[in-house]
């Protein structure tokens, strides 16, 4: 019986999951497979199932996402050289292929009968040509519009970078100044020293890129792995202070955060698409526990510029 269960080539202890299933705590399991060993969601269930069923030890030794042993009947050849696209836990049926591409069909059937019965009896085929026409000068009209948004976006800068104007409240999260306007700059320089940073003390117990990764997807409650498995990314976690504020929650930290890109050998700041990530939080240990967990930033702390060339670097 060995320690550790193989999932696509990564080794994964069978304490640790194990210690969660007995908590109650199943979605941590099942993050905690997905996300070290980047496969789907629903691979990381049906892991989970086995270690309930007490199936487990049966699969020592076998890659529980590849199929290169005798478990996967049915399979030819061509199937096999092209095992690293997907586990003998996801294997998708013809039929139910088959069923979607008719779905596909029956849907663009429906949406091209229903334009043709707008474009003929609403619009009416002759007047397309004025219609068009009528949306070209409107557009026209709207370039002086969008020249005086241009405006607008410069200074909505700052607040994308995390600066904020005067009467909001001021944001906690760090900024990187070099990438700021020269005005907005100075209001930052000005802000970042009357922080004190030099007061800050370097945490001697912090969260690795794992834990990071795994408190984050609890405080995102789940919505974190789908970004992790779809855009392939992983959480790095940089310099952490001691924060002292929240000495209630127990070992305490602030540490600034980024999203490496393993597919682009490169960081980045947030994900594609909704941004519901910021570049720094607390992350905190409760006593009696080794699981940390995530919350808001509370205290500021400085932009970690050699952990965004950590990653530079690697590209």
């Amino acid at each position: 019986m060995t320690k550790n269960i193989l999932v696509n080539t990564i080794e994964i202890d069978k304490a640790t999951i194990r210690e969660f299933i007995k908590q109650g705590d199943v979605n941590a399991a099942i993050d905690l497979i997905a996300t070290q060993a980047n496969v789907k969601y629903k691979t990381a269930r049906d892991i989970v199932e086995m270690f309930k069923e007490d199936h487990i030890d049966l699969f020592d030794g076998k890659d529980l996402f590849l199929a290169d042993y005798d478990l996967l009947e049915h399979r030819g050849d061509s199937q096999e050289a092209d095992h690293k696209g997907s586990s003998f836990l996801e294997v998708e049926t013809n039929e139910r292929g088959r069923t979607s591409i008719w779905k596909a069909l029956f849907i663009f059937s429906v949406l091209a009968l229903l334009a043709f019965v707008i474009l003929n009896y609403v619009v009416g085929f002759n007047q397309i040509g004025h219609h068009i026409s009528e949306l070209t000068q409107l557009f026209d009209k709207n370039e002086g519009s969008a020249a005086a948004g241009a405006d607008t976006s410069k200074q909505n800068i700052a607040l994308s970078t995390g600066v904020t104007r005067a009467g909001d409240v001021e944001d906690l999260h760090p900024v990187d100044t070099n990438l700021l306007p020269l005005d907005v700059r100075q209001t930052e320089i000005a802000r970042i020293y009357r922080a004190q940073f030099d007061q800050l003390k370097p945490a001697k117990h912090s969260p690795t890129d794992e834990d990071a990764q795994i408190a984050l997807i609890h405080l995102t409650n789940g919505r974190l792995t789908d970004v992790i498995i779809q855009q392939k990314l992983t959480v790095k976690i940089g310099k952490c202070y001691e924060n002292s504020t929240m000495k209630d929650k127990g070992t305490c930290v602030s540490c600034m955060i980024l999203l490496y890109n393993r597919e682009k050998k490169n960081w980045q700041e947030a994900p594609n698409g909704e941004n519901f990530l910021r570049n720094a939080y607390d992350f905190y240990l409760a006593s009696g526990s080794d699981l940390w967990e995530a919350s808001p930033l509370s205290i500021r702390i400085p932009y970690d510029y050699a952990l965004v060339d950590k990653y530079k670097a690697a590209n």
